[in-house]
């Protein structure tokens, strides 16, 4: 930290004399708010790199079946007289001869390989400013570059087949170009964080830039700001407030930092009261701000790029302009402790549907025979007219086929799913229903059905459909997803308790102990089968924590340890509905996700410093009970002069013992990395 205002007192003080008194007087008020203000700054170099095989199977080098040759045989449609899919395959006359072929992906589309899964450079800037006691400016900076050593997938090296991946009637920023590592932009263009500058491979923001006011029992503050009211590590039972930000690194920086870089900043009032001796109350009331997700491609991606990256309506459906608040009371009697809160807001997870693609590409040229039967046989229905469907008549909604599918969650493109084998595995992992998915799209979007697609009642008649689809559109076929957002009510409580001993250097004494409860009434969670509606029930969260520094001997400091507990009834860690577990992992023969009664973690963490606190070990262990397993132990060097660096490895498995149908570390499971962080404190 370094104060300035003694280079500029004589310029400024030379100034006053010209210009009078009254200038003395700004003069010298400018020169003592200068004297209280003080800069630090930060440059820190992150990079991860690969220890294993294994890229991410969310990307287009590295999805299930990339490898693999697939059969795909189409079939004559319910809705033209075939029976029920797969009863009736495609008669091989001389117009119809693709009916049946083998596909592999890899010789479709394909992406580079990753060897650094991060590798950026950061600078971090805070100024405050102190105008006096009460009232000061408070600024943090964060600027970050990744020089891109690895390139990742390149649309347009796919432009030439099936007429590319299109952009249709919304931006599409991170589907139609190079791999986009940083910007977060809703459908219609617009930035989702206000204070935010990003570009593909660099972003600039601000997580705080506030006007604190602070005298006596209260404390205000406004502007941009993060809310950290949870203090668990992985877990966020009370921690409400802030949605994530997981673009840099997900989860799998230093655990420790507890969410420190990931909390998505929001301008917000928020007002801390002592209210009495022994009860504190925080409050707020904020702007509403979304997750943001990792973009397709990118390494820590954790959503299929097969499918376009979810379409966000946080600007078009309005949420940008509502708001979130809440409060928090905490009370303290000597080792006894209890708090009580209460959130309205909007889920920062959002809910994913199907969405219209927009998208008016038909299935020729590129369809072969297939699909220009298809798009024949559309032609020749008559429109539909006055209370006239395709659901029950022989009658068209569109001129075309291309028009019909642009009214439709799906987009004849290269990079999507080529496969139904492609297709179940690409669902499942991440947590949704294969078969029930492509009939929720047909019943919301009538336009599906006028285009010959029907319901299907298992595995087999979806395979006969989607491969049918997947041959009349050349190759695959690319979904669509929207995101939109739900309020709800959050209630939350906790009790701690601080333990006490006879003797002072027993392990057990002063231990502290916190339980907290959160229960939202009728959350709205993304529905296993994409549905428009979502999934609505009542969810609870139990966690209990217990921490404690502990001194192994005399030589060394006191020692950090915390050990918790989860359960969640409705969710998993993430907040994806536990009703889509259970799904086929990975190039295995379909199996439909049966659900889970309940998700269930326990962590063990800590650090010790050594007796000069030049070293620090540190570790984090995240165990979910179905069989996954997050390990990560780091080392911390100071050297001094500024200087740190941090040594980590991260290991990640989702099958420590079943299939890793059921774990959500199966979702991280190819992360095998060895990181280092170096900080230099300017």
């Amino acid at each position: 930290m370094r104060k300035i205002g003694t280079a500029i007192a004589p310029v400024m003080l030379s100034a006053a004399g010209a210009l009078g008194t009254s200038v003395v007087h700004a003069e010298g008020l400018i020169e003592s708010i200068i004297e209280k203000t003080t800069f630090l700054g930060q440059f820190r170099v992150d990079a991860a790199f690969k220890t294993n095989d294994e890229q991410n199977p969310y990307n287009q080098n590295a999805f299930p079946y990339q490898n693999e040759a697939v059969s795909r045989q189409a079939y004559l449609p319910p809705d033209l007289g075939g029976g029920r899919w797969g009863d009736t395959e495609i008669p091989s006359l001389p117009f119809v001869l693709d009916t049946n072929d083998t596909v592999v992906r890899n010789d479709r589309a394909t992406g580079e390989d990753y060897d650094w899964n991060q590798v950026n450079l950061r600078f971090s800037g805070e100024m405050d400013m102190r105008f006096n006691r009460q009232w000061r400016l408070n600024v943090k900076l964060r600027a970050l570059f990744d020089p891109v050593v690895h390139d990742g997938f390149d649309a347009y090296d796919v432009m030439g087949d099936q007429g590319g991946i299109s952009k249709g009637r919304y931006d599409r920023y991170a589907d139609t170009g190079e791999t986009n590592f940083y910007q977060a932009k809703g459908r219609n263009g617009e930035n989702i964080n206000p204070l935010e500058y990003a570009g593909r491979n660099y972003m600039v923001d601000f997580p705080t830039f506030i006007i604190n006011y602070k005298s006596g029992k209260y404390d205000l503050r406004f502007g941009n700001q993060q809310i950290a009211w949870g203090q668990a590590i992985f877990f966020r039972t009370l921690d409400v407030a802030n949605g994530l930000d997981l673009r840099r690194h997900l989860i799998l920086d230093r655990a420790i930092e507890e969410f420190e870089d990931e909390r998505v900043p929001k301008l917000a009032l928020r007002a801390t009261v002592q209210a009495t001796n022994n009860i504190l109350f925080d409050g707020f009331v904020g702007k509403f701000q979304p997750d943001i997700l990792p973009n397709p491609n990118t390494p820590y991606n954790v959503i299929p790029s097969e499918f376009y990256r979810p379409l966000d309506n946080y600007h078009t459906g309005g949420y940008d302009n509502k708001l979130d608040a809440g409060f928090r009371l905490k009370g303290d009697y000597g080792n006894w402790g209890w708090q009580a809160m209460y959130v309205s807001r909007y889920n920062p997870l959002g809910v994913f549907r199907w969405a219209e693609s927009g998208v008016n590409k038909g299935l020729t040229p590129w369809g072969g025979t297939v699909g220009t039967a298809v798009e024949t046989g559309y032609l020749l229905k008559p429109k539909c007219s006055g209370s006239q469907n395709p659901y029950d008549n022989f009658c068209r909604l569109y001129d075309s086929v291309g028009e019909a599918l642009s009214h439709t969650p799906f987009t004849v493109g290269p990079g999507g799913v080529y496969s139904d084998k492609e297709w179940f595995a690409a669902a499942h992992s991440v947590r949704l229903d294969g078969v029930d998915v492509i009939n929720a799209a047909i019943r919301d979007f009538p336009a599906l059905r006028d285009i010959f697609a029907s319901p299907v009642a298992n595995v087999e008649e979806a395979s006969a459909l989607l491969n049918t689809f997947f041959i009349g559109a050349g190759g695959s076929i690319r979904g669509n997803v929207q995101r939109d957002y739900f309020r709800e009510d959050v209630f939350g409580f906790g009790l701690s308790y601080v333990t006490e001993t006879e003797d002072n250097k027993s392990f057990w004494n002063q231990i502290i102990l916190n339980m907290e409860v959160q229960y939202t009434p009728e959350r709205v969670f993304t529905s296993p089968d994409l549905g428009k509606d979502g999934l609505t029930s009542d969810e609870y969260i139990l966690t209990l924590v217990a921490e404690k520094w502990h001194r192994w001997s005399e030589s060394f400091p006191a020692a950090y340890l915390v050990g918790q507990f989860m359960h969640r009834s409705e969710s998993d860690l993430v907040g994806l509905h536990l009703d889509g577990y259970g799904g086929n992992v990975g190039n295995t023969d379909p199996k439909q996700p049966g659900g889970i009664s309940s998700a269930n973690y326990l962590v063990f963490a800590g650090f010790q410093p050594w007796p000069n606190k030049k070293y620090i070990a540190e570790w984090a262990i995240l165990y979910d009970v179905q069989g996954g397993l997050l390990f990560q132990p780091l080392l911390k060097w100071n050297p001094g002069r500024g200087m740190s660096v941090d040594l980590y490895y991260n290991y990640v498995t989702g099958d420590l013992y079943g299939d890793g149908s059921k774990t959500l570390t199966r979702a991280l499971d190819h992360v095998q990395e060895v990181g280092m962080r170096f900080t230099y404190q300017l």
